[in-house]
């Protein structure tokens, strides 16, 4: 998907972008993440895209045929066209120059079948086939996943994952929410790429990183091993690649396209696949964020000073909201009332930080 602003976008500005057109007549794995994504970030626009649907279908795009007559046409001409490329101009060119001038581009297509038949042969010999697999969380479940090529993948609450191979040299995911991964090393090398957005792809051969993939940001995370995230600027023109090494963090920005790579505590941001919270000065607000991410449900309060309240520690988790929300308030002295999908502080601890 090019990078234009669909939030303007009409019906029939959708049922003309060549990108929504592909994706209506021939979806498949990337355009459908690309475009359930825009979707899911704009809900508003859903009675939109049905109505540039509807259009796109409407259109009956011509399947052009081509006849076994006009078919050998077309090919006598190109080979008598190849013929013709390196005819001089002054001098009578010798039979048997033009015999070799036509020789050497057989051969070279000869070569160019040969080449493709060897990649099909070698495909065929190490029993490649495409695969595609996909898996899901709701939210309050975390869910631990083996992958096709025998990856292992932690997918924390309210988070989706598409794996594909579509030849045997990449392996594909595009993630939606969190997941922390154990890529496998396999026999060929196999490069594994990590999707999160158009602009973020995070590449691996074989280690063990987290991917935060919720809201406005993306938070990268090496554990184990090596890995290169490519970075294309907001007009999809430039490319950045940064290497990462263990103990590093990348944080880019959705919004504006920026990022910064930091040195971290690598367990602070990985305990969530032990089913605990590392907390070295955990704040209200960092509270709030886990219990929008992993229940849906939004943190208010009055007074933003709150949100500073900072803690330190560890507490286990437990996949139940009001179980959370209780084991919330014993940490920060707090209590909270719900009311449907939001929580808010009832009242202040007598401690100001």
């Amino acid at each position: 998907m090019k990078a234009r602003d669909y939030q303007l976008y009409t019906a029939r500005d959708f049922a003309l972008d060549e990108d929504f057109q592909e994706w209506v007549l021939q979806p498949d794995i990337k355009n459908t993440y690309v475009w359930e994504s825009w979707l899911r970030a704009n809900p508003d626009k859903q009675p939109l895209i049905a109505e540039a649907t509807r259009l796109v279908k409407a259109i009956g795009f011509r399947q052009y045929k081509i006849s076994d007559h006009d078919k050998t046409q077309l090919w006598d001409s190109i080979w008598e066209n190849m013929g013709e490329d390196h005819e001089a101009a002054e001098l009578p060119v010798p039979i048997r120059r033009s015999i070799w001038t036509h020789a050497w581009k057989y051969a070279a297509a000869l070569v160019l079948g040969l080449i493709l038949t060897g990649v099909w042969l070698a495909e065929k010999r190490f029993g490649f086939e495409a695969v595609t697999f996909s898996a899901s969380t709701n939210l309050g479940e975390v869910k631990q996943i083996w992958l096709p090529d025998s990856s292992s993948v932690v997918l924390n609450a309210g988070s989706s994952i598409v794996y594909a191979e579509k030849n045997a040299q990449i392996r594909e995911v595009w993630l939606e929410g969190e997941a922390y991964f154990h890529v496998k090393h396999t026999r060929h090398a196999q490069k594994f790429v990590v999707h999160t957005n158009e602009h973020l792809a995070v590449e691996v051969l074989g280690t063990r990183f987290n991917v935060n993939n919720f809201g406005n940001n993306v938070a990268v995370v090496l554990q184990e091993g090596q890995i290169k995230l490519s970075i294309t600027e907001t007009d999809l023109r430039n490319k950045t690649q940064l290497y990462l090494k263990p103990g590093e963090m990348v944080n880019y920005s959705k919004v504006d396209g920026d990022y910064n790579k930091n040195n971290i505590t690598v367990d602070t941001y990985v305990a969530w696949i032990s089913k605990r919270i590392s907390m070295d000065n955990y704040t209200l607000a960092d509270a709030g964020v886990f219990m929008q991410q992993v229940f849906g449900k939004r943190l208010v309060v009055k007074d933003s000073v709150m949100l500073n309240y900072k803690v330190s520690g560890s507490m286990p988790i437990i996949y139940n909201a009001d179980t959370m929300l209780m084991q919330f308030e014993k940490v920060f002295r707090v209590q909270f009332r719900q009311q449907g999908n939001e929580f808010w502080v009832k009242n202040k601890r007598t401690d100001q930080p």
